[in-house]
């Protein structure tokens, strides 16, 4: 599993999936997922006030190619209510995460930390315990484990507490199992 911090915004994005995770309280969607909302002309928060999708917890929708950014497809993945969000939760959405890409076979990822900068937990904790469900995640077919690239795109004054998270990891899994790239991409 090959891990690296970016600076992309949902514009200069180019990854074959990328995965929102977004909140049944938040209307319109906040934070990156509101950015690729926007981007895409409201597509999201259209879906939320129509009531096709609502954010429950560990809900899914995979949106095929598109338009208006370089990504192939989009997972959105509920996240229940932003005042519930819990290191627990953040870990079993990331395991789910994980299973559900690998089931669709997608390899090539972008997962901005979700409610990154808002909610009731710390960014350190939040990256080791939405990391650590997805490696776990992907463990269970370890040979897709190498295979995987993931980039976490962040702003810039979220990057060092995403590094902090990104070291609890590590020292939870041992480094030899993940390359992590924590040079931040322009």
């Amino acid at each position: 599993m090959k891990i690296r911090i970016s600076a992309a915004t949902p514009d200069n994005l180019n990854r074959d999936t990328l995965i929102l995770g977004f909140f049944s309280d938040e209307r319109p969607p906040r934070g990156y997922c509101g950015l690729v909302d926007w981007r895409l002309n409201g597509v999201i928060s259209t879906e939320m006030a129509g009531g096709r999708i609502s954010g429950d917890y560990l809900e899914k929708l995979l949106y095929a190619f598109p338009k208006r950014i370089r990504i192939s497809r989009m997972l959105l993945f509920g996240m229940g209510p932003l005042s519930e969000l819990t290191c627990d939760r953040l870990y079993r959405a990331g395991y789910e995460m994980a299973r559900t890409v690998s089931g669709i076979r997608a390899n090539d990822l972008a997962l901005p930390m979700p409610a990154a900068g808002r909610g009731p937990l710390k960014l350190p904790k939040m990256a080791e315990a939405t990391i650590t469900g997805l490696f776990d995640g992907f463990s269970c077919k370890p040979e897709e484990l190498s295979s995987i690239h993931l980039e976490i795109p962040a702003k810039t004054n979220e990057v060092d507490e995403i590094r902090t998270g990104f070291d609890l990891f590590r020292q939870r899994i041992g480094a030899e199992k993940c390359e992590i790239d924590l040079t931040t991409m322009e």
